[in-house]
């Protein structure tokens, strides 16, 4: 099982990102929401991560929370890989206003790609 996160899975595209925030659909298990949006073109399914700079000023606790979002979502995306041939493109936001516990984290990464892979197959 590869549980690697290399560049080739990570959104990077502004207008993806616009499109998904406009078009997309959400899942959320606090303190986590994902905007997700079927894509056919897609060699692997993308995903990006956000923290609110409204609720961490600190650029340095923003980064902690993204790290601790890529590293969920890196242990645990073998739960959701691609869905009837699908690929998805996925923004993670951190909804919470207190410093993120790894554990809850995973938790709730957990049971949105779950909730993704039931929905979608």
């Amino acid at each position: 099982m590869n549980q690697k996160f290399p560049k080739s899975e990570k959104l990077k595209s502004s207008k993806t990102i616009e499109t998904l925030f406009s078009d997309g659909k959400t899942h959320s298990s606090y303190p986590i929401k994902v905007f997700f949006l079927p894509k056919e073109n897609l060699k692997t399914s993308l995903a990006a991560f956000a923290v609110p700079k409204r609720n961490f000023k600190s650029a340095v606790d923003r980064n902690k929370a993204k790290r601790q979002l890529r590293e969920a979502y890196r242990l645990n995306k073998h739960i959701f890989k691609e869905i009837n041939g699908k690929k998805f493109v996925m923004l993670f936001l951190y909804l919470g206003k207190v410093k993120p516990q790894y554990a809850q984290l995973e938790r709730a990464m957990v049971m949105l790609l779950k909730k993704l892979r039931d929905e979608n197959s």
